[in-house]
Parts: C-alpha cells; sequence; structure tokens
C-alpha cells in the first residue's frame, strides 16, 4: 500500500517516556495485546532491555480506545510532580 506520506509512519512513533523520539525506529504492526517494533533503513535496533517502557505516537487507536471507558486529557505543558494533572474525562462513545 503506498502512503500519500513522503516517509512512512507505520501504526505509530517511538519515544522514550519522556515523549523524546527515537530516531529510526517505527511501529510496524499492532495486534491487541501488542506492537512490533521496526529499525528503518538497517539501522541497528536501540538496546531495550525487557522491561523497557516507551510512548508510541499512534496514527490509529481503535484497539486501545475499545478497551476503556473514556479518556483523561492533560496538559503536557503544566508541569506536575509525579503525574500530569486531569484537565478533564472524556467518555467514549460505543459501538460502530
Amino acid at each position: 500500500m503506498k502512503t500519500h506520506q513522503p516517509t512512512d509512519q507505520g501504526y505509530g512513533l517511538v519515544t522514550d517516556l519522556d515523549g523524546t523520539l527515537i530516531p529510526h525506529l517505527v511501529m510496524s504492526a499492532a495486534s491487541q495485546e501488542h506492537g512490533t517494533l521496526t529499525a528503518r533503513d538497517g539501522t541497528a535496533l536501540p538496546d531495550l532491555p525487557i522491561g523497557t517502557r516507551l510512548r508510541i505516537l499512534l496514527n490509529h487507536a481503535c484497539a486501545t480506545a475499545a478497551q476503556h471507558h473514556g479518556y483523561h486529557v492533560i496538559d503536557s505543558s503544566r508541569p506536575a510532580l509525579d503525574a500530569p494533572a486531569v484537565q478533564a474525562v472524556w467518555d467514549r462513545v460505543s459501538g460502530w
């Protein structure tokens, strides 16, 4: 399948927990339980020991959204001690 973007981003970009992009790493496949990370262009995979926590900047999240009753909206630009403060809670629309 040909994409309309200059660079195919797969199912999403990969960042560390602070949101810093991990260059050349992309989520290339997804299922209900897991995702597959792939290095682009033959680049070596970064050292990610078992248990490493990452953030995925998804561009498709039906399976993820279906697992929850709603969404906690946060303002990540506001400083917080342990976690960003919840600004709002959005209900999820059920059914297709």
